[in-house]
């Protein structure tokens, strides 16, 4: 049971409206709500105030209630120094149509000797004298017993016993409403103060929640800044949290004489989205309600983190233990502020009862690296390759970006990542255009290559992808048969791409068929390397070829063979040099076609050195068409 008072230091900002139509949300959305009217000495809710409101009868304030309420049943406690059973004070006021329930304990019996009962209760002595304090308590305890989720008090204004009651012994949140003048400043600061240091009780261990409505503004324009100047007044002077403020603007209507519900009846004008709004706040903040502790998690995700909220996120792991969805947004709060390691423990309790997403697989693999835990890491990058995608609402630009970020965790990891990927149905549920690019990735062996010939041969067999896109899939089917000794082929497509009108520079289109051409036959052809020298140098800029490891060391094996020995080994050494400055873990290397470590790269041209110095070798894409994991 979540108690929330409603208070306003002022009458007319609307605070009576404003609890008719949150409880009327909160029980339209499946809840139990308990209305009670402490505003004794104006009531104005009765038990057909919804029924009437809802149906479009007309509904008066001032219509009498005829069973008793809070009046009587204090007073009959007086009289007997007995609590009383608060189930007789209480009537249904369920409006027909709604989910939940509106049950009502009024003011009292609105009969000619009303104020005569109220006038004998002597609030002070109550408490003082009359164990005031417990027999409240017991009436709290007493709804909480009937099962309420809510509890709404009306509160009246100004500075009361009654209002003390009702805005820092029951409640656990209080709605503090006001004008947006000085005068309600004054009044809501002392306010707010004695509810901020109300000490905690065996029941309330915590502070009360406190929403803040700035109402009755007046719906104009405001060229002047005045409104803006009140609400910054208001935040500091009342220290109101980050989203915590909220306003209500003045409804021209004459249905404000009446006092519909407006979330029912007129549910598109701005007073009713204000209500819903107000609801939504409240619902956030009450731990029990699972809808609201969600909506919370995904607002606090994406703001500042309020005044107690590392203690509420502690409160609802506790409560939510065993609860998937609240469980997974606890998860991408922590995760969103950075808490890895909070988040990983969160995922890791998920997955003892529920099957995690893909999603949660990717991240739970990246706390298990980032805890140093790397053998767990790569179970759940197993699961997350190996386990076909959910029917979760995942975009194929989601899909992509996931796969590809496994890819490279993996590759961070150093592991195989063939066992990972080969016959993935991850990879094989998305879209081609997004296949070829997973494809284009696997490039660090050749046994990787041989897969990426495989999803390219199959996206190439679909009719997805434009001209462009189609021609980019096969340059790198090409480079992949290159990497596997499946030279023929691609010598086939390099032919026709160098015959083609140029598009682009024709120096890397040649390079890769000169050595497609030396792949298959097994023997240089000095005349393709020449082919290569003369369009490099046809070429006037040559930024294409600055500070490429790649690209250098292509061009000094082109050189070699045409003939160009001095250039060819000051380039081969730029190459390396390049290499050495830019920190780079990996790079594509000509001699194996595959991405290699920086070490592997260098032991590569090593390899391109002894060539040049006369000893027969072979690139590494020649010497086997079997290559593992070794050749990086």
């Amino acid at each position: 049971m979540y108690v929330v008072t409603f208070y306003s230091y002022k009458g007319g900002v609307g605070r009576t409206l404003a609890l008719l139509n949150v409880a009327y949300e909160l029980a339209d959305s499946g809840h139990s709500v308990l209305v009670v009217d402490f505003d004794l000495e104006a009531p104005a809710i009765h038990s057909n105030r919804w029924r009437r409101a809802t149906s479009g009868e007309s509904s008066t304030a001032w219509e009498s209630s005829d069973r008793p309420g809070i009046v009587e049943y204090v007073g009959d406690y007086l009289e007997t120094m007995r609590v009383p059973r608060a189930d007789d004070y209480i009537a249904d006021a369920t409006p027909q149509g709604c989910d939940g329930t509106i049950q009502l304990m009024s003011s009292g019996v609105l009969d000619e000797s009303y104020s005569t009962r109220l006038n004998k209760i002597d609030w002070n002595d109550l408490y003082l004298a009359r164990d005031g304090y417990v027999m409240f308590e017991d009436l709290r305890a007493q709804w909480d017993g009937v099962g309420y989720d809510y509890v709404l008090l009306d509160s009246r204004t100004g500075f009361t016993d009654v209002g003390g009651i009702c805005t820092r012994h029951l409640p656990d949140a209080v709605v503090l409403m006001f004008r947006p003048d000085d005068q309600s400043l004054r009044g809501m600061e002392s306010i707010v103060e004695a509810i901020r240091s109300e000490k905690p009780t065996p029941r309330r261990k915590r502070g009360v929640d406190l929403h803040f409505a700035m109402a009755a503004i007046p719906d104009a324009d405001d060229e002047d800044g005045v409104l803006e100047e009140r609400r910054a007044t208001f935040r500091k002077r009342l220290a109101i949290p980050p989203g915590r403020l909220q306003e209500i603007r003045h409804y021209q209507s004459m249905d404000l004489l009446t006092q519909p519900i407006y979330t029912a009846v007129r549910p598109r004008t701005k007073l009713a989205r204000s209500f819903r709004e107000l609801t939504r706040q409240i619902r956030a903040l009450n731990i029990a309600d699972r809808e609201g502790v969600l909506e919370y998690l995904r607002e606090a995700r994406d703001g500042v983190a309020a005044p107690g909220h590392f203690d509420r996120l502690d409160r609802i792991r506790r409560r939510y233990d065993a609860d998937p969805d609240v469980l997974t947004a606890l998860a991408d709060e922590h995760d969103s502020r950075g808490a890895i390691v909070e988040a990983a423990e969160l995922l890791e309790r998920i997955a003892e009862f529920a099957t995690l997403t893909p999603v949660q697989l990717f991240r739970l693999a990246e706390a298990r690296h980032f805890t140093r835990d790397p053998d767990g890491a790569l179970r759940a990058l197993k699961s997350f390759f190996q386990d076909p995608w959910t029917d979760l609402p995942e975009s194929d630009r989601r899909r992509y970006s996931l796969v590809s970020r496994g890819l490279g965790l993996l590759e961070t990891l150093e592991a195989d990542r063939v066992a990972y990927v080969e016959h993935s149905p991850k990879i094989a549920d998305l879209p081609p255009p997004a296949r070829a690019l997973v494809a284009k990735r696997l490039d660090l062996s050749a046994c990787e290559r041989r897969i990426a010939i495989r999803i390219l041969e199959d996206t190439l067999t679909s009719e997805e992808g434009s001209n462009r896109r189609r021609k980019d899939w096969q340059w790198e089917l090409s480079f992949a048969r290159i990497a596997v000794g499946d030279c023929a082929e691609a010598a086939k497509f390099l032919q026709r791409a160098l015959a083609e009108p140029a598009t682009g520079t024709l120096v890397p289109t040649a390079f890769n068929l000169a050595m497609a051409l030396w792949g298959e036959s097994g023997v240089v052809d000095p005349e393709a390397f020449a082919g290569v020298l003369a369009h490099y140098d046809a070429e006037d800029d040559k930024d294409w070829l600055e500070d490429d490891a790649n690209k250098l060391q292509a061009l000094a094996v082109a050189e070699w063979f045409g003939n160009r020995p001095d250039d060819a080994t000051r380039h081969l050494a730029e190459a390396e040099e390049v290499l050495r400055v830019s920190h780079q873990r990996s790079e594509i290397s000509g001699w194996s076609y595959t991405r290699v470590s920086t070490a592997t790269f260098g032991k590569h041209c090593n390899e391109i050195r002894r060539l040049f110095a006369g000893e027969d070798i072979k690139p590494v894409f020649m010497r086997s068409r079997k290559h593992s994991a070794e050749d990086r």
